[in-house]
């Protein structure tokens, strides 16, 4: 799950300036996209929300990193019309929710991202990864290397 909220830095707020404004994030494992990319515009994010990976194409990535024992996960926020778009990938077991969620999930993020620009200013984009050790016994587990 990606969870995604929108951090309005200007003052008074422009929601409508300029126009279409959203954060178009992406969620790579081992560089294949399993998630997005995709937009999400500001007039939708009044509440946070969160997005399901696809999980048959994250399964098979997983399937074929596991070989190597060894997954890179990448949060990507693509050049996003927004003052600090703010995203953050969770692992989440069992979910039995929506493709597209609001409210809380009582979980600890794997990565956050959060780039921010003046407030004259609308154009950002970053990028956070994380290298895991991947074991596949029954399910998908995933490590954190340090």
């Amino acid at each position: 799950m990606v969870w995604l909220r929108w951090v309005a830095l200007e003052d008074p707020p422009s929601p409508e300036q300029p126009a279409q404004q959203g954060i178009r994030v992406e969620l790579q494992i081992n560089r294949n996209p399993v998630l997005g990319p995709t937009i999400v515009f500001r007039r939708d994010l009044a509440s946070p929300i969160y997005l399901r990976a696809n999980g048959a194409r994250t399964r098979e990535v997983l399937r074929a990193a596991a070989p190597r024992g060894v997954v890179d996960l990448g949060l990507i926020i693509h050049g996003s019309i927004a003052n600090a778009p703010f995203a953050a990938l969770y692992q989440l077991r069992d979910y039995a929710g929506e493709a597209i969620e609001s409210g809380v999930v009582p979980a600890t993020p794997l990565l956050q991202l959060q780039p921010s620009t003046p407030a004259d200013r609308w154009q950002v984009a970053a990028q956070v990864n994380l290298r895991t050790r991947l074991e596949i016994t029954g399910g998908l587990h995933l490590a954190v290397i340090h």
